[in-house]
């Protein structure tokens, strides 16, 4: 059985390494992206299960990125890394299909629990 990848778009090296080392260990394939251009281009061309997308990255912005992601694939579960409180409202008025709004700092066991539910392991 092959493992279900998720893609993590993050500009901060430590949230990409914490997440990368945390998810191989409970059984995902994690493939890091730190540009949202650069995430953009691994869905084009791999099989996401589920992308972990932060807000606030440099060139493409979380709410920019979501627009192109959603463009190429309508249906991968996109959870979103935020430590704006309002961003939710925002987002939801983009009208993008955001499974999650994940706050920072975030309980990396809580996540766990959501990434399980939505990819239904």
């Amino acid at each position: 059985m092959t493992k279900k990848k998720i893609l993590v778009i993050d500009d901060e090296p430590s949230i990409r390494f914490l997440l990368n080392e945390f998810l191989t260990d409970i059984g995902y394939e994690c493939i890091e992206a730190e540009r949202a251009i650069k995430g953009i281009e691994i869905l084009k061309r791999e099989q996401i299960d589920l992308i972990i997308l932060d807000i606030q990255l440099p060139q493409m912005n979380g709410l920019e990125a979501i627009q192109k992601i959603r463009e190429i694939n309508k249906e991968v579960p996109v959870f979103m890394l935020t430590a704006f409180s309002n961003m939710k409202s925002v987002v939801e008025n983009l009208d993008v299909n955001i499974q999650e709004f994940i706050p920072k700092p975030f309980d990396i066991y809580q996540l766990e629990i959501k990434i399980k539910s939505q990819l239904g392991d």
